[in-house]
């Protein structure tokens, strides 16, 4: 008798079972890193949140930090909904601290915050003659 030519049965068993572990492998790895994109991608949008509003109370000028309302504010940044919680505390008549606290609507537990320590600047400097 001729041998036939080709694949037998079990040959192709071996190889469909073989690619299925590989697949179902590659899927694993895949559904992780898109979990860890999804999670990395809300991290940088509470820092960058936090960023921005530690920048405006740093841009704010002295005087009117008095007048900032610290009720909590409902907030949307770029598609990213928080509430800013904030506090301004007068230290004395030359020191304020603002700590403003940002809340992720989509993840209430995952709250950051910052200090922000303001004074107010010197009426004479070296730098400034007859200031």
């Amino acid at each position: 008798m001729r041998a036939h030519r080709g694949f037998s049965l079990i040959e192709v068993m071996v190889a469909l079972t073989l690619m299925s572990v590989v697949l179902v492998s590659v899927s694993r790895i895949g559904t992780a890193l898109a979990t860890r994109g999804r999670r990395n991608d809300l991290f940088v949008k509470r820092n960058a949140v936090l960023q921005l509003e530690a920048n405006k109370f740093g841009a704010v000028p002295f005087a009117t930090l008095a007048g900032w309302s610290t009720a909590d504010q409902v907030l949307n940044q770029g598609g990213f909904d928080y509430t800013r919680k904030l506090s301004i505390t007068r230290v004395n008549s030359q020191r304020y601290t603002v700590i403003v606290t940002v809340i992720p609507t989509l993840d209430p537990t995952k709250r950051d915050s910052v200090i922000i320590d303001r004074t107010l600047p010197s009426s004479g400097t070296p730098l400034c003659v007859g200031c």
